[in-house]
């Protein structure tokens, strides 16, 4: 989280200092547009030759014409870099003039560049130092605060804030201190949760994933089938309730982490292909600076119609490690046992584990993000021709606009081999699945939202029964707390 101070509201005037050369750059000021006036230096503090480090004004005083010139040609560098936004490149040189020489200006270029490329630790440094120099510049302390945050080090963040907020900033900034104060407090909570409420309707062009060809050639002759195992339509009315309760355990990163999802699709004049789901977790998480682990264990139960379908138990550990603000990298092994009720069904009885590995990339300050994933997936049924293996590989695509609309899309591509043929087929069957989601949501009213949600699956086998194509429309609507 970067607090955002605008310059046009309160302007902090710092300037680097300039000895013996009329025309030099280190005398620029910063972080103030040209046109703009500053009649609030003495509220936010002016940096002047008094208030520096004597020993960075004699280091100054003993450099040649010439070194002071290189370091102007470095710092113009760095500088065009930084109004570019290009901080990660910025950084570094403003890294080497610091070693040399550490005016308030280039603490604050080289601190705010630490903040915007995640290196928190030097940004607190080079803002503490800016503060001993001279404690009333407020904008700077406020910096501090965000980096002092950002490293969940929440009392010092509060108590920096606490000082600006008492030398009764202007109206944006007060806002902007008591939206930080409230994230604070939000971070500080040994316990928190949220409850999701939905309810829909639903447009499913094949609701038993079935062929469109009623004939199919199979071993002997020709398959023939009824009206139910063909493709068919219907509307649906589909509910979504989840929850979850998190315990924050303040010692080491732990928490720990409960939640309850339940699904229920009814197909309104098809009620034998409904169904529904409900799925509880439990288990531990441990976060750092740029990490996360979670370790959910939960129970599944599924409804098919009328019936209870099966049920499961699962464990699904994860690890996320963020590089930094535009790259992270995550894993994940997945395992279930699952048990079908139904006698009839014993065959499918399946023990599935799988594997995942997703980068993500992020861009503008996270307003756009970019998924990759592939995996692998082995389900081994009581029966060969229910066991299979699944590699599989997508991207997703997530975005938040200003209004607070979000979309999502996601594409996959899956392929199941399976280790026998299945019945009326001499060939072991192999399923190639293509798979496409678009959602676009809209918050209202803070607790409210609608969403409307479109897939589309295309599975073609080298069984002509297992062969469909599914298009879904759905729109939602719900609340959040």
């Amino acid at each position: 989280m970067h607090l955002r101070i605008a310059s046009h509201v309160w302007i902090l005037p710092l300037f680097l200092i300039t000895f013996f050369y009329p025309i030099n750059i280190l005398a620029q000021p910063i972080d103030r547009p040209p046109s703009v006036a500053s009649p609030l230096e003495t509220q936010t503090g002016t940096i002047n030759t008094q208030q520096l480090d004597k020993e960075n004004v004699e280091k100054f005083q003993k450099m040649s014409p010439e070194k002071v010139s290189e370091l102007n040609k470095k710092l113009e560098e760095a500088v065009k870099l930084y109004d570019q936004r290009k901080f990660g490149q910025a950084l570094p040189i403003f890294k080497e003039i610091a070693d040399q020489v550490e005016t308030s200006s280039v603490l604050w270029w080289l601190g705010t560049s630490a903040m915007n490329v995640g290196e928190h630790n030097l940004a607190v440094e080079k803002f503490k130092k800016m503060l001993v120099i001279d404690p009333n510049l407020h904008r700077v302390r406020l910096e501090l605060a965000v980096a002092y945050f950002e490293l969940a080090r929440y009392e010092e963040a509060k108590s920096e804030l606490e000082i600006v907020k008492a030398s009764k900033p202007p109206e944006p900034v007060q806002k902007n201190i008591d939206s930080l104060l409230a994230a604070i407090e939000e971070k500080t909570k040994r316990v928190s949760w949220n409850v999701r409420f939905s309810q829909g309707m639903m447009w499913d062009d094949n609701i038993n994933g079935g062929p469109s060809n009623r004939d199919l050639a199979v071993i002997g002759g020709t398959l023939t089938l009824n009206n139910e195992s063909t493709k068919t339509n219907d509307w649906a009315s589909v509910t979504s309730i989840s929850g979850n309760v998190l315990y924050d355990i303040k010692n080491y990163g732990l928490m720990w982490n409960s939640t309850a999802d339940l699904y229920y699709k009814n197909y309104l004049s098809h009620s034998q292909f409904s169904y529904g789901a409900l799925d509880v977790t439990t288990g531990p998480w441990w976060t750092s600076r740029q990490d996360i682990l979670k370790v959910p264990i939960g129970y599944t139960e599924k409804n098919y119609g009328h019936e209870r379908l099966s049920y499961a138990f699962h464990v699904d550990p994860n690890y996320e490690h963020f590089f930094n603000q535009y790259f992270s990298l995550k894993g994940q092994f997945s395992y279930a046992k699952e048990n079908y009720y139904s006698e009839n069904n014993s065959d499918l009885n399946n023990i599935s584990k799988s594997y995942e590995i997703a980068p993500s990339f992020y861009f503008f300050d996270r307003q756009h993000i970019i998924s990759l994933l592939a995996g692998y997936t082995f389900s081994d049924a009581e029966t060969k021709r229910f066991t299979y293996t699944a590699p599989y590989y997508g991207v997703s695509y997530f975005t938040r606009f200003p209004t607070k609309t979000e979309f999502f899309a996601r594409y996959q591509r899956t392929e199941k081999s399976y280790k026998d043929a299945p019945l009326l087929y001499s060939d072991e069957r192999i399923d190639r699945q293509d798979s496409f989601t678009a959602v676009l949501s809209q918050e209202f009213f803070k607790y409210f939202f609608a969403s409307f949600v479109f897939t589309y699956v295309k599975n073609q086998s080298n069984a002509d029964l297992y062969t469909y194509e599914q298009t879904t429309y759905m729109l939602n609507v719900g609340v959040k707390f």
